[in-house]
């Protein structure tokens, strides 16, 4: 039986701050199960599992094993999220034995007045931070940027970051849950107690500097793909399109994710005559296999936009 696109059901996660669906995971308990064709309540460790190579890409099967190396969420924040850094893969192995946490956001919405946190407005130090979240002063250190739909930002280890208010994002991730928490506003969580603090460690891995170009900067490409991000992790592509067109994955070995974050597409795959269509509406992702060699997408709005990602 051949593979196909493979769509997943998201899993909700709520938030004191809003919530998260997680489109498609492997991550410990939380992993993303098949929701249609054949494959359907398979879930993605049994695919990677018993598919390998020919679900994630020979290389990629190579270097990460049964584990499916990324994690796709869309973010709702109605309210600020924690001021937060995240380990390298190096750090977060030695403490962890888990994957470091290197991620992305674009951002799908957002009000006139919304913002992110993205690192430090001038350089620091330990000493200086460790007073500053002493005194309460810390939020005065971050370098606070306004967003508006389109706007992308790239988050590398290391890196301070938060979510503010009212703004919606799609993240790309490695498959990791490691947040190392600094500031959280003194709120309670959901259980009514407050939320742990990883001073230390995260004092451990801040990258100090000032972090002085924040958003990525990149023009759209109609009907084509313009380059996002790229790093060890991921590659991610915005794909902009208002006619027919396709893509070719003969030389990729790698899957691909595509995450819809504007109107709605539908998606043609044709494996030696085995043909799937999916409709893809915003918010939602879908998985190719590596094994997809082209697929014919389609806008059903007047325009679209997806992401496309796949493993380098």
């Amino acid at each position: 039986m051949k593979l196909y696109p493979l769509k997943f059901t998201p899993i909700h996660k709520p938030k004191i701050w809003g919530g998260e669906q997680w489109l498609i995971s492997a991550y410990g308990e939380d992993v993303s199960v098949v929701e249609n064709g054949y494959l359907a309540e398979n879930d993605l460790n049994e695919l990677v599992e018993v598919y390998m190579g020919e679900l994630v890409g020979d290389h990629v099967y190579e270097q990460y094993g049964n584990q499916f190396p990324l994690l796709i969420k869309t973010i709702d924040a109605q309210e600020k999220l924690s001021i937060q850094v995240h380990p390298n893969d190096e750090v977060a192995w030695e403490r962890h034995r888990s994957l470091g946490k290197e991620e992305m956001w674009y951002v799908m919405d957002a009000r006139h007045d919304s913002s992110l946190i993205l690192g430090l407005n001038r350089d620091a130090n330990r000493e200086q931070l460790s007073a500053a979240l002493q005194n309460g002063s810390l939020p005065d250190w971050m370098n606070v940027v306004k967003v508006k739909e389109g706007d992308v930002a790239h988050l590398p280890s290391g890196l301070i970051h938060a979510l503010n208010a009212h703004v919606k994002v799609a993240e790309i991730q490695e498959t990791s849950d490691l947040t190392y928490r600094l500031h959280d506003y003194n709120r309670p969580g959901l259980d009514g107690k407050p939320r742990e603090l990883h001073i230390d460690y995260a004092l451990d891995v801040i990258d100090y500097k000032q972090h002085e170009k924040p958003l990525v900067n990149y023009s759209p490409k109609q009907n084509g793909a313009v380059n996002l991000v790229e790093n060890l992790h991921f590659v991610t592509n915005l794909i902009c399109f208002n006619k027919t067109i396709e893509r070719d994955y003969m030389p990729l070995d790698s899957f691909v994710v595509y995450i819809c974050v504007k109107g709605s597409f539908s998606l043609v795959s044709d494996e030696e005559g085995d043909m799937t269509t999916i409709l893809m509406q915003e918010g939602e992702a879908v998985l190719l296999p590596a094994s997809t060699e082209q697929v014919k997408l389609s806008p059903t709005t007047n325009e679209a936009k997806l992401l496309e990602v796949y493993a380098p």
